[in-house]
């Protein structure tokens, strides 16, 4: 066991999707479940639930996982104390995002500072909401990205995005040929939720509530991966950013409604750092390709 399984284990559970850990590794499909099944042999139990489209962690790959991060969490820290020993432009970069904004929104602009400050050592780490919030707080992370930004005493707020949400179907669904549609015509549906802690959840449940509509939550995922997987086998229809389902509409798995109040059905997202705190030149430069990002939008 070694850490670059160890990160592809929490990158399989973060996503739940085989496919989207090795795009995140840069190693095959098979080369994940390999990993995944020598990993479960030297345990000797099983850690990952598979069937039906959908991947999720047993009781037992849950405490791999908690136990995982954390190694990793304390792994990348001495790293980055290492070389920020270092001229400062050369050191460590930490970058904290939820799931769906790291592998979408973020993503090229992580491969733009790559390019273009091959010296400074990028570490965009996947984690929950509070823990990024608390990261910041604490200083073991630089910036944090997040959806619907919430202030805090010690936390700087520098807003980056605004994402349109819509109604996601599976392709057959009656729905699925409509472009714009009004949110009563959600009203009774099966619903296919993030867990209800998460923020944009949150935020999708007052908008409804606001809209008198009702629907039906018969599955709820902490990762937008495995929610699709569960749209695309006809558990339910959801709510989520545009940017998160494109793909999948243009194979076909899936079709998405605007909503015919466009203004309300936004995402916010927004960038941490820690209040008071001088920026890095690493730090100022990433800030700033987010900043030009934000300025062509």
């Amino acid at each position: 066991m070694n850490l670059d399984v160890l990160k592809t284990f929490c990158d399989l559970v973060d996503s739940g999707s085989f496919s989207k850990a090795a795009e995140i590794n840069f190693v095959s499909q098979s080369a994940v479940s390999q990993q995944l099944a020598k990993l479960e042999r030297d345990l000797h139990t099983q850690l990952i639930h598979r069937g039906g489209g959908l991947v999720a962690p047993t009781d037992a790959g849950k405490t791999l996982y908690q136990g995982a991060r954390e190694i990793l969490r304390r792994f990348e820290a001495l790293v980055g104390e290492v070389r920020s020993v270092a001229e400062a432009i050369r050191g460590v970069l930490r970058v904290g995002t939820i799931y769906s904004v790291g592998m979408y929104s973020l993503d090229g602009l992580v491969k733009k500072f790559i390019q273009t400050q091959p010296e400074v050592n990028l570490r965009v780490e996947y984690m929950r909401a509070h823990q990024i919030y608390a990261a910041v707080a604490s200083g073991e992370l630089s910036l944090g990205v997040v959806a619907y930004p919430e202030r805090q005493r010690s936390i700087e707020i520098i807003p980056f995005a605004t994402e349109q949400l819509v109604a996601v179907f599976r392709a057959e669904h009656p729905l699925a040929k409509q472009q714009v549609i009004d949110a009563a015509a959600l009203a009774g549906e099966n619903f296919v939720a993030f867990e209800a802690d998460i923020p944009t959840r949150r935020h999708i449940d007052r908008l409804l509530k606001a809209e008198r509509v009702q629907v039906n939550v018969v599955m709820e995922f902490d990762n937008n991966e495995t929610l699709k997987r569960a749209v695309e086998i006809g558990a339910g229809v959801s709510i989520l950013p545009l940017t998160l389902v494109e793909r999948e509409v243009a194979m076909g798995s899936l079709a998405y409604a605007r909503f015919r109040n466009p203004a309300r059905w936004v995402r916010p997202l927004g960038v941490l750092r820690h209040r008071g705190k001088t920026p890095s030149p690493a730090e100022r430069m990433f800030l700033n390709i987010l900043k030009e990002k934000k300025e062509k939008a």
